[in-house]
């Protein structure tokens, strides 16, 4: 008489319930869209030896990546990984396909003077907060190479466009971006009135709180010198977890409560 084995006697992975708990937990968790600026064919800012931005983007989104997931409290998605050409409309589609929770779209600055050196947050408005925004704004769009016009061409982005007033993601966007400027103070160097804002076409996702963040200048030596070590990218990554569990832990808990 032969008996019947069982799955684990038969050799078969039969998932506990913590484990399986554990599987379900993950999924909870919230993802944490990280949009690298730039790539492939766009190189982005060019500080003045040559160094391009899109390579800076990706390293420091990468050393971020492995910050937040190394919480535990994160799910974390990117809108590239290598260095290659994502067009800002699809940057946008893929944070909103995948419902994430937050988009951080990360960048470094070229300014008109090699004095001005700091990282600054901008988070999206119909009209820009100054001129530099406005002019960063138009740089930034304007590097879409590819895919769908910005400017209201595909049916999405005309519903984005539509959209840009959706409250509650403007306050999550603001509270966002107050906490990393507070998590920076003090730790890494900031331009004046580093909160900023306007119409960036990488933010127009009117469902999910999004901020975009110039790092630095690479048109500063200090600023390029501290962006290209793997260090000060560590250092930048640890704090904007710190700002990113502040949010969690403040206003996305206080909405999600109320």
């Amino acid at each position: 008489m032969r008996l019947a084995l069982g799955g684990a006697a038969a050799g078969l992975l039969v998932p506990s319930r913590s484990r399986a708990a554990g599987i379900a937990d993950i999924h909870l968790r919230p993802l944490i869209m990280l949009d690298p600026g730039h790539g492939g064919v766009d190189p982005g800012a060019i500080a003045p030896d040559g160094v391009e931005e899109k390579h800076i983007t990706l390293s420091s989104a990468l050393e971020l990546r492995t910050a937040l997931e190394a919480t535990g409290r994160y799910r974390v998605a990117m809108t590239r990984t290598r260095d290659v050409f994502i067009p800002l409309p699809d940057r946008v589609s893929d944070a909103m396909a995948q419902n994430a929770s937050l988009f951080l779209s990360m960048h470094c600055d070229h300014l008109p003077t090699p004095d001005l050196r700091g990282a600054s947050v901008f988070t999206l408005s119909n009209d820009a907060s100054d001129a530099l925004a406005a002019n960063l704004a138009q740089d930034e769009n304007g590097e879409d190479l590819g895919g769908s016009p910005i400017a209201g061409a595909s049916p999405q982005v005309a519903d984005i466009l539509a959209s840009l007033e959706t409250r509650a993601t403007k306050i999550g966007s603001q509270s966002l971006a107050r906490d990393i400027q507070a998590s920076f103070r003090g730790v890494v160097p900031l331009l004046p009135d580093p909160h900023r804002s306007a119409n960036f076409a990488v933010l127009r996702d009117p469902s999910t709180p999004a901020t975009l963040l110039e790092m630095g200048c690479l048109t500063n030596p200090l600023d390029e010198k501290r962006l290209r070590s793997p260090k000060h990218r560590a250092l930048m990554a640890a704090r904007i977890t710190l700002a990113i569990n502040e949010y969690f832990d403040n206003y996305a808990l206080h909405r999600m409560a109320g």
